[in-house]
């Protein structure tokens, strides 16, 4: 049986950008997303490299979505302060869980009209433990996602979140 879809709503938090490769983005105004993922970061693009064989293949992590309540959860839990941006995400949002239930094909609106289609999961990497050495083992399951542009525009702090995506 199929699961239902619900939507959950909440806010941007944060949005985030860096041009060169790295872990921490940084927090900005507001971000400009086209259609190959936010402009001037260094994830946008139409082909990525393959992290298994090197080979350009079509890119399918344009845009990183983080849950605050996961950062704020590790933060209080660990002891550390883990900033915005500090998990390489372009956008921080809150009040709709920590979009582990989120799958190929959900998808994320925004204010401006801005959607994202849900590629991922948004799978740990040992660089996360630069914050604390548990932090990937404790947020296993629980980074975000990663997903694709089906509708560009800008998105700010402040503005409107909902998520279309199942149910338990």
């Amino acid at each position: 049986m199929a699961k239902r879809k619900e939507k959950r709503a909440g806010r941007v938090v944060a949005v985030c950008l860096r041009a060169t490769r790295g872990l921490q983005k940084i927090p900005v105004d507001e971000i400009l997303i086209g259609r190959d993922g936010v402009e001037g970061d260094c994830h946008a693009g139409p082909k990525r490299r393959s992290r298994r064989t090197g080979t350009l293949k079509k890119n399918d992590r344009q845009i990183s979505v983080v849950a605050k309540e996961v950062l704020d959860d590790l933060n209080l839990r660990l002891g550390i302060a883990i900033p915005h941006g500090g998990f390489g995400e372009n956008i921080l949002v809150e009040g709709v869980g920590d979009l582990s239930k989120l799958s190929n094909g959900d998808r994320i609106r925004f204010d401006s009209g801005v959607i994202v289609e849900v590629t991922e999961q948004n799978e740990p990497c040992a660089n996360l433990n630069v914050w604390h050495k548990r932090v990937l083992y404790e947020v296993m399951g629980k980074r975000g996602i990663v997903g694709i542009v089906k509708k560009g525009g800008t998105v700010r702090p402040g503005d409107r979140v909902v998520l279309n995506g199942p149910v338990d």
